[in-house]
């Protein structure tokens, strides 16, 4: 881990310095709530970040390309820092709904940017290490926000909440400004087009790859989003999931992706997909702390290693002209998985039962993963 370079180091502390500030806002229901919005203006609110941010994607990656990783990387935390504070002199249902598109289009932008300077500053033998390392940097942000954000409301109030949140950009763009975008490119930039972007997707290698991570995003937001409320129908409590989450993908990442070598790197994704959508079908079956603790074990260690490896296998060797826009195509079929099919799966759920939901879930992700193997094979 220590042979990696500082430029990558310092891509990988601020992208972690921005998750920080992007976690917090899965606080913000409680101020919303608190001025008296109703449930449905909240769920559109909030749902409107991640719209924007998928949405978005294919222009926002473009010009990522086009006109630099870390000029858009600034210009992303600048919209960040900005958005984050004025949530504070407002109470206008119209300017949170502006705020949270440009919040997401600020993530679209960042999170894109970021994943693309970490991976040009590394050398091709350290990519699969290194970005393994770089996604175990958006793990313990989840807790860091929420966790003092929270404290923050309760013994100062809402302003100094969001003055922290913004804290976290801020430090985020100091660090952003001390990384390059790498090695100077050949071809010049006026080359790149947004109709490019449609062009990479539909390359047969990046499809594959995409459609992996789609699969893997459906079980993560399946699980994600209806994880507490199913344990909380068995009276136990989710907690130790999340913490065993936390802990055990961030352990993969950053000591053990080693341990698998390049060569079939793609059919060693596609078994841990198997196992990984196999967990899920088994779900239902938890009714005590011991059976909790056996399935985040299980879910965890199947689950930390595919997208970094996904990312890996995407980007490939000389790919810095283009990596603003694999990566922004990998990091919407991230978010099209967890959206759109939590959205599909919770409605099977809210028809039938979980039992019935997670089971259809797993089935549809270990098929998925089926085809793919025989289309490789």
């Amino acid at each position: 881990m220590f042979n990696l370079n500082r430029k990558f180091l310092l891509s990988t502390l601020a992208n972690c310095l921005f998750f920080i500030n992007f976690s917090s806002f899965f606080l913000l229901p409680l101020f919303l709530d608190n001025l008296d919005f109703q449930k449905y203006e909240i769920g559109i609110l909030m749902g409107s970040f991640g719209i924007s941010s998928i949405f978005l994607t294919p222009i926002t990656s473009t010009l990522i390309d086009k006109y630099g990783k870390k000029l858009l990387g600034i210009i992303a935390l600048f919209v960040m820092i900005s958005t984050s504070l004025l949530f504070a002199f407002s109470e206008s249902f119209y300017v949170f709904m502006i705020l949270r598109i440009f919040q997401g289009a600020s993530f679209s932008i960042f999170f894109n940017s970021s994943s693309a300077l970490a991976s040009d500053n590394l050398e091709e033998s350290q990519r699969k290490r290194g970005l393994s390392i770089y996604y175990s940097s958006t793990i313990f942000p989840y807790f860091i926000g929420p966790y003092f954000g929270e404290y923050i409301i309760i013994n100062f109030g809402y302003l100094y909440f969001f003055i922290f949140s913004a804290i976290f950009s801020i430090l985020a763009l100091i660090i952003l400004y001390q990384v390059d975008d790498g090695e100077k490119l050949n071809m010049t930039r006026e080359n790149i087009n947004f109709n490019d972007f449609f062009k990479l997707v539909n390359d047969s290698n990046s499809k594959k790859l995409l459609i992996t991570n789609f699969l893997s995003s459906t079980g993560f937001g399946v699980i994600m989003n209806f994880i507490a409320i199913f344990l909380k129908s068995k009276d136990l409590k989710a907690g130790i999931f999340f913490v065993i989450y936390s802990v055990t993908v961030t352990i993969f990442r950053l000591f053990l992706s080693d341990l698998f070598s390049e060569k079939n790197l793609f059919k060693k994704v596609l078994l841990m997909l198997a196992l990984f959508s196999t967990s899920i079908f088994f779900m239902p079956l938890i009714d005590s702390i011991l059976f909790i603790i056996i399935f985040s074990i299980i879910f965890s260690s199947t689950y930390a290693l595919i997208y970094p490896f996904v990312s890996n296998l995407l980007v490939g060797p000389k790919s810095q002209s283009n990596s603003g826009r694999l990566f922004g195509a990998l990091n919407a079929t991230f978010g099209l998985g967890v959206h759109l099919m939590t959205f599909v799966f919770g409605y099977i759920i809210h028809i039938y039962d979980f039992n019935i939901g997670f089971k259809v879930a797993s089935i549809f992700i270990l098929l998925g993963t089926f085809l793919l193997y025989l289309k490789e094979k």
